[in-house]
């Protein structure tokens, strides 16, 4: 045999060794890559540790300490969650309030006023302001007012009443001394009125006139509270605001007496707070 046909030979079989062994050498691969290994094996047959005593794990260092990060770790979050929320809960309180009180005028030729009375209540927001003990309260309250006027006139008397439905706004800080019970409060109210009626008798008439004392929409005064904390949840205060602002309306006025008066409204209230 020459050697051209040897080398022939030997490279035809060379070759068709070649995809034999590729294939055992796969087998092989995906015989390691599919055996599962001793340790995720046991990780996964070992029963899982509670931290009692009784546990087979009790004495393994290495399992209850892992068990104590995970406890601590968990108890830490929960910790803050509750934490979180009653912080929430004692910076941002909601409540109601009512309150009754008497009202009069004060202001340029506002004589002959006498004291009224009043009533409303509505809802109040207590939150806490920048400092710990400093909270801002902010207030709807729906109230109803009636003015009465009465003045002696030596030969006569006149008489007269307003009656009012509005809406009082106070945004008022709160300063609060917690060791005492007690706070202090000043700030601003602002009234929108609803709706209005009056009287008027001149005493020289046989008949009284409705509607001719005209009030405006609008009233804006300075408020001041002093209250006390019977519990947490409830609060008694005095409310005292004085309006800067004229509740006469002069240019709807028919009453030539009122002309030239300033209806500045000064209240005084008793109210009761409940928040939740």
């Amino acid at each position: 045999m020459d050697l051209k046909r040897l080398s022939v030979i030997l490279a035809t079989a060379f070759a068709l060794s070649v995809p034999a062994m590729a294939q055992d050498d796969s087998s092989d691969d995906e015989g390691w890559a599919t055996a599962p290994s001793a340790e995720s094996a046991s990780e996964n047959d070992a029963p899982a540790y509670d931290g009692s005593t009784d546990s087979e794990f009790a004495n393994d260092e290495e399992y209850a300490s892992a068990y104590a990060r995970y406890k601590a770790e968990t108890t830490k979050k929960s910790e803050i969650n509750r934490m979180r929320n009653e912080g929430f809960a004692r910076a941002v309180m909601l409540g109601i309030r009512a309150q009754v009180g008497t009202n009069t005028f004060f202001g340029e030729n506002s004589d002959g006023w006498k004291m009224g009375f009043q009533a409303g209540g509505g809802l109040m927001l207590k939150m806490n302001f920048m400092l710990k003990d400093l909270s801002l309260v902010p207030e709807l309250t729906f109230n109803y007012r009636h003015y009465a006027y009465e003045k002696d006139m030596n030969i006569y008397t006149n008489t007269g009443s307003i009656d009012i439905f509005i809406f009082d706004i106070p945004i008022i800080f709160r300063y609060t001394f917690e060791d005492y019970n007690f706070y202090v409060g000043l700030g601003l109210n602002m009234g929108l009125k609803l709706n209005g009626t009056s009287e008027f008798k001149n005493g020289a008439a046989t008949e009284s006139q409705d509607n001719t004392i005209s009030t405006s929409g609008m009233e804006v005064g300075g408020a001041f509270d002093l209250g006390y904390m019977l519990t947490r949840w409830v609060h008694v205060n005095i409310r005292v605001v004085q309006c800067f602002t004229s509740l006469s309306n002069k240019s709807l006025m028919r009453e030539d007496i009122f002309l030239e008066s300033s209806l500045n409204t000064f209240y005084t209230t008793v109210g009761v707070s409940f928040l939740f």
